[in-house]
């Protein structure tokens, strides 16, 4: 049945990837897709790249070739890191490494161990742990994270959705390693860890206002990033809240992270023990050399407090009473490797609706109040930090998202140069400030190519063909948010395809966003936003020049509310149209 689908948007349950029979389509993210898959009868989880290996690299230019060569470094560095390391009984196995239909061109995806379980948020809403059951559990996560850290391994993307509790004997697994930094491969992993905006480490953003950045030096986090994720995740198991809540307007948020500690938890919940909550606060000091120096002192940390605890009633009291959670799908981007079923996978606080209290970071009993105060003594003050505090790289380039009540957008690992420069316009744009940048001037009116112009004869293309397509696929974030864009090159994916260029195909453009531009309606003119695309990859590999613009047929699309110079804030998914004289 492979012959029907030509992208791993088109496999269904049923279709054969190799040996591998689809089950189920487990997670939809912008860089890759995670199905259920089925082998001799036993389940096992793949994830495979949305962009196909190219069959003749020498014919691309190099911003192509750096393009489509980031899409799937995370899946090399994923593969690499659970080949060497997935002998531990905390992580999956690796069972293949390939590409679908074909070796040549192919899209790249490995195979791994199915979990069904948990992750971090819906095991311990399910559970109810003690303090006593949830230090043997997150000592083991630690253990784990030691055991890499001593082999120079850092995760960089520690959170709920990237730990897996199986339900048949609440062994955690350590899924996700597409942003890990490995020994020996530094080149491999410059830029930016992914992440979202409340869950960052205040080095980070320490980080985006240095000359370091500017030189294009990586940010490499090491131990001190990862146990500051580990302090995140003692934090929310003993509060049911965020350190940082995702609803401050973002750039409360950007500048509370960076100068004011959280509230201790056993503040905020009465049945959090002192000696855990005091563990936590430590891992979360701003500064990372103020924070435990390894996962070994960690660990002793933990005992000690197990110890001091375990003649104390309250060690075997649940923190919090178990809740039946509404069922919501898992999220698109986070299901990674080892994703659960969806009957039991919830949406994670990051990517739920605000009106889900856990999603939010509302408390579930009348702790609200005091987390209200303290919430506006953290506004009072970021609003005048936020400007003398948190001023971005001038040479910022855009994010994904500029939606917090969602959650913030993941921030990326490669260099720069390309979308790693993610966070520090993230920055400008949220923080009001407007990162000034070169930007390129606007492309002048022209015949397509005649190359371009015969290839979209041949696929029948029209001026009023219904297109629309995601804006870059290298954007971060949902496809129903918003997204901040800067001059530069993108590639687009068409969700709603016509005829002979289907949904699935990929656009190599780039946009224009500095000032000139306009999209006038009636007798207004509004800025706006260029965008050409040159090229369409079709999900079969095939190539074309073709003459497509963003938006209708003159090529520009209204800049929406909070764009700032450098950060042109657009929807992610917009029509585009054909033309045959670019506007």
């Amino acid at each position: 049945m492979t012959a029907e689908a030509l992208h791993p948007d088109h496999l269904q349950p049923g279709h054969m990837v190799g040996p591998w029979r689809i089950v189920q389509v487990l997670g939809r993210g912008g860089s890759s897709r995670v199905f259920m898959v089925e082998r001799d009868n036993k389940p096992y989880s793949l994830k495979m790249g949305l962009l196909p290996l190219s069959e003749a690299q020498e014919e691309l230019s190099e911003e192509e070739y750096v393009e489509e060569k980031s899409a799937y470094r995370r899946l090399a560095r994923e593969a690499a890191a659970l080949f060497a390391y997935a002998s531990h009984p905390n992580l999956l196995r690796l069972y293949a490494v390939d590409c679908w239909p074909n070796p040549s061109n192919g899209y790249p995806f490995l195979v791994t161990d199915y979990v069904d379980g948990d992750n971090w948020h819906q095991w311990r809403w399910r559970t109810a742990p003690h303090a006593a059951r949830l230090v043997d559990t997150f000592s083991d996560v630690v253990r784990t994270v030691g055991v890499l850290h001593q082999r120079g391994v850092y995760h960089r993307d520690l959170k709920a959705e990237n730990l897996l509790i199986r339900r048949e004997d609440g062994r955690p697994f350590l899924i996700d390693f597409g942003t890990v930094r490995l020994p020996g491969a530094l080149t491999k992993t410059l830029g930016l860890p992914e992440g979202v905006m409340h869950l960052l480490p205040p080095e980070l953003l320490a980080y985006t206002r240095s000359a370091a950045w500017k030189k294009g030096v990586p940010f490499h986090g090491g131990a001190p990033a990862d146990l500051y994720a580990l302090g995140v995740l003692l934090f929310q198991a003993l509060t049911d809240l965020h350190p940082f809540s995702p609803e401050l307007p973002d750039e409360q948020l950007v500048a509370a992270i960076a100068t004011v500690s959280p509230t201790p938890p056993h503040l905020l919940n009465p049945l959090a023990p002192r000696s855990l909550s005091d563990v936590a606060m430590r891992l979360l000091e701003k500064k990372p050399e103020d924070r435990y120096p390894s996962t070994g002192a960690l660990l002793r940390a933990l005992e000690q407090a197990a110890e001091q605890e375990k003649a104390s009633p309250a060690w075997k009291v649940p923190l919090f009473e178990a809740e039946p959670r509404p069922v919501e799908p898992a999220p698109q981007e986070q299901v990674a490797l080892a994703a659960q079923p969806p009957e039991t996978a919830r949406a994670a606080p990051e990517e739920s609706p605000p009106a889900s209290e856990a999603a939010t970071g509302r408390p579930r009993r009348a702790r609200w109040p005091r987390v209200l105060f303290a919430g506006l003594t953290v506004v009072g003050l970021a609003l005048w930090l936020a400007h003398s505090t948190l001023v971005p790289s001038p040479q910022a380039l855009p994010p994904g998202s500029g939606h917090a009540e969602k959650g913030s957008p993941p921030v990326s690992t490669t260099s720069p140069s390309t979308s790693s420069s993610v966070l520090a316009a993230w920055l400008c744009a949220v923080a009001g400030l407007g990162c000034p940048a070169v930007q390129m001037r606007p492309p002048e009116p022209e015949d397509c190519p005649k190359e371009a112009a015969e290839a979209m004869a041949e696929l029948k293309l029209r001026t009023s063909s219904p297109l629309r397509a995601v804006v870059d696929i290298n954007q971060p974030g949902d496809f129903g948010d918003l997204g901040v864009y800067q001059d530069g090159a993108v590639i687009g994916r068409l969700v709603e395809g016509d005829g002979n260029l289907p949904e699935g195909t990929l656009l190599h453009g780039r946009l224009w966003t500095g000032n000139g531009i306009y999209d006038i309606a009636g007798d207004v003119e509004r800025p706006a936003v260029l965008g050409r695309y040159t090229q369409a990859v079709l999900p079969d590999g095939r190539k074309y020049p073709v003459c497509i613009v963003l938006g209708d047929t003159d090529g520009r699309v209204p800049k929406s509310e909070g764009s700032k110079p450098g950060a042109a804030v657009l929807a992610r998914e917009l029509p585009v149209s054909p033309v045959w004289r670019w506007p």
